[in-house]
């Protein structure tokens, strides 16, 4: 499925499973481990009488270096390890373009490092940063048949996500599960410009048009084989909908899109549900640019 994979590395237990979890789905992608290795504040003092005796920027380079390379051999694989100077989300982004990884997979941890951190806020940087697929790995906390949810706002170019979410679970052998939430202001409006019959029979009409947009997203050659079910709805906050339906329907994956802006090169558009879910799912999430 993917011929190059680079894994984000920070040392932490979720990163290692993270590895683990890579090779275990991918054993034929080229794997690439990386750690970035952030600015550290030293105290003047400490600079001005140690530094040049113990070029502390190189051994942490060389110890990072280590632990990569030993997380490779633990993991039974002889992966390619790169460690970077520089703040995280950008050397990430950096390595990726360089090496043409297709895929980036980081973990998740399940608590604030510090009590004022806000979930995911190094995450939702790292797939603000990414131009390719970002997949934020969470272990999975209950029982799944091996569920894939594809969060779809059937906007225009919002295809790749169908698709994509269409081919892991053509991949992996799992069930597809469409959402669609439809705009929480659609009944008010109808019901300022038509009777209250004509309003449900239009409701039912759209719902029925954004269930066939859905399945229309998928493409016609990966159905086959994959237990396809589509779920539009309504009169909810859609990251509600969204985190409740991954809970109630035991999903392993959601899978969202990230926007370009239009009109600004290079600029992206992390919209406020994608942040939302990267921080509240409970299982992984695989954001795709579109």
């Amino acid at each position: 499925m993917y011929y190059s994979i680079l894994l984000g590395i920070d040392f932490s237990d979720a990163s290692v499973e993270t590895v683990r979890w890579a090779v275990s789905r991918f054993p034929d992608a080229e794997i690439t481990l990386f750690h970035a290795i952030e600015p550290l504040g030293v105290p003047g003092y400490l600079r001005r009488e140690l530094e040049s005796k113990m070029k502390i920027g190189r051994e942490r380079e060389l110890d990072a270096r280590a632990n990569l390379e030993e997380i490779a051999s633990q993991c039974g694989i002889e992966a390619r390890v790169e460690v970077r100077p520089g703040w995280t989300p950008e050397a990430l982004a950096a390595i990726t373009d360089e090496i043409r990884a297709e895929l980036v997979v980081v973990g998740a941890h399940q608590k604030r490092v510090w009590p004022s951190d806000e979930l995911g806020n190094t995450c939702v940087a790292i797939v603000r940063k990414a131009t390719v697929p970002v997949l934020i790995w969470r272990p999975n906390r209950q029982e799944s048949d091996g569920t894939i949810l594809a969060a779809l706002d059937l906007r225009d170019g919002s295809a790749p996500i169908a698709a994509t979410a269409a081919r892991y679970s053509a991949y992996f052998g799992d069930r597809l599960f469409l959402l669609h939430a439809m705009p929480s202001t659609l009944q008010a409006y109808l019901r300022a410009v038509s009777s209250p019959t004509k309003t449900q029979d239009t409701v039912r009409l759209l719902e029925q048009r954004a269930r066939d947009a859905a399945l229309d997203r998928v493409p016609e050659e990966l159905r086959q084989g994959i237990d396809i079910q589509v779920s539009v709805v309504r009169g909810r906050p859609i990251v509600n909908h969204i985190l409740n339906a991954a809970e109630t329907e035991a999903v392993d994956l959601i899978v969202i899109g990230k926007y370009h802006a239009p009109g600004l090169t290079g600029r992206v558009l992390l919209g406020g549900i994608t942040k939302q879910i990267i921080r509240g799912a409970n299982c992984s999430v695989l954001t795709v640019p579109v």
